[in-house]
């Protein structure tokens, strides 16, 4: 009996380098977006920690009161900007997730000559 040669079981792996390719554009706009999100959280979180230390500051001005007490009128002061403290945390880190993760992607993706064709000479700008 004459035996054919079996087929491969398993098919060609695509190659990952195309596959990453094809992220590109998508991790251009991603980048950008990581940058404005990480921006826009970073200063909410700045403006927010200035508005409680200044309001800790206010409190305690008097002498007899103090941010740290432990009463009712202390714990609303500093609960007072929680929400917006971990709003804007989790903003920073998911646009600093959504910038590395795009910069990982154009990386991968870079041409290996250095040019991508994407470059523009003086004449191709000027309509010549």
């Amino acid at each position: 009996m004459e035996s054919t040669p079996a087929a491969d079981p398993s098919p060609a792996r695509p190659d990952r380098g195309r596959s990453i390719t094809r992220l590109r554009p998508a991790a251009r706009t991603l980048l950008i977006a990581g940058i404005a999100v990480a921006l826009v959280a970073g200063v909410l979180l700045a403006v927010v920690l200035g508005l409680d230390a200044f309001n800790a500051a206010v409190y305690s001005m008097g002498g007899d009161k103090n941010i740290n007490d432990a009463t009712a009128e202390a714990q609303a002061l500093r609960d007072q900007y929680a929400g917006v403290k971990a709003a804007s945390i989790v903003g920073v880190i998911v646009g600093l997730v959504l910038l590395i993760g795009s910069l990982v992607v154009l990386y991968l993706s870079r041409p290996e000559n250095g040019d991508d064709g994407e470059d523009l000479s003086f004449d191709e700008l000027a309509g010549e």
